[in-house]
């Protein structure tokens, strides 16, 4: 999270959310699907620039900094699993893959894979849109793509 916020000036935060998620300097173990179901989650459109994401992020944080001031560690632990953001989903989405199983999107294990199919809620989902980024990874999504999307 520190390491995010902090270098919110890097080039990588020009691209669009879903291609700087897939940077390994700063999210690191978030790949294809992870991506997809993060910002799917959270109803951001991945072709949305990443700096204005992740600084509106910055923002919220420094405003409940100010009104509350003496939270203490375990209610504002509580505060983020009651509403968690971007960068805290990118912590918690992947613990819930773990949860599930060891190898829960090995086709060969089908009933591990069954339930990673049944708890994918965009990936690969029939219904919800998608486009290739400029690396060339397909993202799946719901609604508008927005501003940066390729033509």
């Amino acid at each position: 999270r520190e390491n995010v916020l902090k270098n919110l000036d890097d080039k990588a935060f020009d691209k669009p959310i879903c291609e700087a998620l897939l940077n390994q300097r700063f999210f690191n173990g978030i790949g294809n699907y992870l991506r997809a179901e993060i910002l799917y989650r959270l109803k951001i459109p991945p072709f949305e620039k990443a700096r204005t994401v992740l600084e509106a992020l910055k923002e919220q944080e420094q405003e409940r900094r100010q009104k509350n001031p003496s939270l203490t560690l375990s209610k504002k632990l509580k505060l983020m699993r009651e509403n968690p953001d971007l960068l805290e989903l990118c912590h918690t989405v992947p613990m819930e893959v773990i949860a599930t199983e060891k190898n829960p999107s090995d086709p060969d294990h089908s009933d591990n894979y069954a339930a990673f199919k049944g708890w994918l809620q965009c990936y690969l989902v029939p219904g919800m849109s998608s486009l290739r980024d400029r690396n060339g990874r397909t993202i799946w999504f719901q609604g508008e793509p927005g501003p940066m999307a390729p033509k």
